[in-house]
């Protein structure tokens, strides 16, 4: 999270979402700094939030609750613990802000759209889809598809979404390409690439168990 903050600048504030009987501060005396300058914010999700598995992160994200609670941004980067930007990367967050939804791009095999692991997302276009739509009746198992499905079905009103060619600029996860700005779960589905990789980006190492230098 301190190196989300750190690589973000002071343009971002982080929100911490967690469950507040698990919650304990951290240590570090960087995060205490964090906390005091607000550059990041606890928050606590509902009582009774359970989070155990992809499908109940799918459920509690196709729910209006957290999209209500970001309303005052435009765009919101949401991003998971096994995530990771790169310093080193030549774009930066700000250059995606023009789409509404973008994500490491998902290989047709696994699905269609985008990743939401690590992602931009407009919270207005979220809490509407919300509230307009069911992801329980919907068929589509994963919270990300079911947004990019509902997200593609609104382009003729003005919803904007990237090709694959520049969303893999932003993430990479089940494609590959060499200078994105970060990463999904590279391990998993980049074993081959792991070396090149950390190579270009050694922040990926915060991942993989092995030191970043």
């Amino acid at each position: 999270m301190l190196h989300f903050a750190t690589v973000l600048g002071p343009k971002w504030t982080i929100v911490l979402f967690t469950i507040e009987e698990h919650w304990v501060v951290p240590s570090s005396p960087a995060f205490h700094r964090a906390l005091d300058e607000r550059r990041i914010n606890v928050r606590f999700l509902p009582p009774n939030t359970a989070l155990s598995d992809s499908q109940s992160v799918s459920r509690f994200l196709t729910k209006p609750w957290i999209w209500e609670q970001v309303q005052i941004a435009r765009r919101i980067l949401l991003f998971q613990t096994d995530s990771i930007v790169c310093s080193k990367a030549e774009a930066a967050i700000d250059d995606f802000l023009q789409y509404d939804f973008i994500g490491a791009p998902i290989s047709p095999e696994f699905g269609v759209g985008y990743n939401g692991g690590l992602s931009i997302r407009n919270p207005k276009l979220f809490l509407n889809i919300t509230r307009d739509a069911s992801f329980d009746t919907s068929g589509i198992g994963f919270e990300d598809q079911w947004f990019y499905t509902e997200s593609k079905a609104r382009e003729a009103n003005g919803v904007n979404l990237p090709d694959e060619a520049v969303a893999k600029t932003f993430a990479v996860e089940t494609i590959y390409y060499e200078t994105p700005l970060g990463y999904h779960q590279p391990t998993r589905w980049q074993p081959d690439h792991i070396e090149a990789i950390e190579q270009y980006c050694p922040e990926v190492k915060m991942l993989t168990g092995r030191r970043a230098i």
